[in-house]
């Protein structure tokens, strides 16, 4: 009788995974963890202010080192710049000035001033926090209050105001302050979100194209030169 060859197993051997090491998360780039920090901070700085926001706790909420916010931000001041330099970013800001230009060039008032309107409704709904953070930046006296206005409503300013006086000059527009005119248009948008923001308003609402729409039309009626009707001499009286 001959012995039956011994059965070899073909099944793998089970290996236990449990010792196996987790794989190491993936390591952010630069460019991402600069974003990385720049969204935590603009949060953070939005909900305390400045005085109540250490490079610390930014460090910890990103999972990094203060060393590693210092070597992407040597100062506050380059923090501060990246914060505002994202939020341009943001905005499309380079596609934005160019549309405004177009319209200036056509000069189409009902649509320039209404799209800037928009944009503005647009912005500040889209991220409330950055409103807060200006607020916040305002009434501590704080740096990026100014660099906000240097940078961003400065420029707007100068824009809306070299436009309304163009459209002075050439008979469009009533005899206007074109910076005083300029602040107010701004103001309505501006208003219209902080309330809203700070308040929690709802008594005006509407999509950002329907407000900008009436609160353009009410900027128009103000500046808009009226036609005036040509002055008639009267008959000289008759005698009899």
């Amino acid at each position: 009788m001959t012995n039956a060859p011994p059965t070899v197993s073909t099944a793998s051997p089970t290996v236990s995974t449990a010792s196996r090491p987790a794989a190491a998360p993936r390591r952010m780039s630069g460019e991402d963890r600069r974003r990385q920090i720049v969204r935590i901070a603009m949060r953070r700085f939005s909900e305390k202010g400045f005085s109540g926001v250490t490079t610390k706790e930014i460090a910890a909420e990103a999972g990094v080192s203060e060393a590693i916010i210092f070597r992407h931000f040597a100062t506050k001041h380059d923090l501060y710049a990246a914060i505002l330099d994202q939020k341009m970013k943001d905005a499309d800001a380079a596609a934005f000035w160019a549309r405004m230009r177009q319209l200036a060039a056509r000069r189409d008032d009902r649509q320039f001033f209404e799209a800037i309107m928009q944009h503005i409704i647009e912005r500040h709904r889209a991220d409330y926090s950055f409103q807060r953070l200006l607020f916040f930046s305002a009434l501590e006296g704080h740096e990026l209050s100014e660099m906000f206005f240097r940078l961003y409503a400065r420029d707007i300013f100068d824009f809306l105001g070299d436009y309304i006086e163009t459209r002075v000059r050439e008979g469009a527009f009533r005899e206007v302050n074109p910076q005083v005119a300029a602040r107010s248009l701004f103001a309505m948008p501006f208003l219209q979100t902080m309330f809203e923001q700070l308040h929690g308003d709802q008594t005006v609402t509407g999509s950002p194209e329907a407000l900008a729409g009436d609160y353009a039309a009410i900027f128009l009626d103000g500046v808009r030169r009226r036609a005036t009707a040509p002055t008639t001499r009267p008959s000289p009286a008759r005698t009899s």
